[in-house]
């Protein structure tokens, strides 16, 4: 469940959003309570809520400065309450990236329709840091091979002019027998060294070296996906696009946004 923390210097209200909101129709659950900023910053950073409900006005630290000092420590969703209709306010509130601006008697209707938002923001978050992970997972994984394949035994000359041709030319259309041919030996020879020295087939460790520049080339959104998988030797972009998720876990549209 989302934990939130509320805000609020008066106790009756704090109370009462506490009591009243139907906080498990949105997967919610009230984690604390605090009764100014200087509490609720040290709540925040004891329980790293998921959304936090603050009032404007508060002694020590209103909530604008919570805020801004609560960003700092962790990642939460904001709304804010106000028995003050003030512009200024709202354009700061804004400006933090808060979730809704409500003002005092706080509508029901209201409330829970920012409180929805903020719950989705939420999901979204974690769908994207869920995303994140798994893709440094697998950066990781192959982070290794996307400079040099790892060997088992003493290296081979024709195995290193074999991988620095790869790595050099992976967007030609590359086959083994091409690879072999350049070396002056055999296409069988080539597979039994790859089996024999890395992890990895002939096939494999091109594709390795095909997805490590796509990334690079994911980075600039000028390039268009077929773009990509042109430059990176793939003329199919949805041969390309199945190959990059079967390596990466994602598409490359998904690793684009998702970073």
């Amino acid at each position: 469940m989302f934990k939130v923390l509320i805000v609020e210097d008066v106790i009756y209200i704090r109370r009462g959003l506490i009591m009243t909101t139907p906080w498990t129709d949105y997967d919610c659950v009230v984690a604390g309570e605090a009764s100014n900023g200087v509490e609720a910053l040290q709540l925040i950073e004891k329980i790293h809520p998921d959304i936090v409900i603050t009032d404007i006005r508060m002694e020590e630290m209103d909530g604008l400065e919570l805020i801004q000092n609560a960003k700092a420590i962790s990642e939460c969703e904001y709304i804010i309450i106000s028995g003050y209709d003030d512009f200024k306010y709202a354009q700061k509130a804004v400006a933090l990236g808060v979730n809704g601006y409500l003002l005092k008697p706080i509508d029901d209707d209201e409330l829970h329709s920012v409180l929805y938002e903020a719950c989705e923001n939420v999901k979204k978050r974690i769908k994207y840091m869920q995303m994140s992970q798994q893709l440094s997972a697998s950066l990781e994984v192959r982070s290794a091979v996307g400079e040099d394949l790892v060997y088992f035994g003493m290296k081979n000359k024709y195995l290193d002019k074999a991988i620095q041709i790869m790595r050099d030319r992976c967007c030609e259309d590359l086959g083994i027998k091409t690879v072999a041919d350049e070396l002056y030996i055999s296409s069988s020879y080539l597979a039994k060294l790859f089996k024999n020295h890395t992890n990895y087939t002939f096939l494999d460790a091109l594709t390795i070296f095909r997805i490590r520049k796509s990334i690079k080339l994911l980075e600039d959104d000028e390039f268009k996906i077929y773009e990509i998988a042109q430059a990176v030797g793939y003329k199919d972009a949805r041969y390309f696009s199945d190959v990059f998720r079967k390596f990466m876990g994602v598409t490359p549209t998904e690793y684009r946004y998702g970073k």
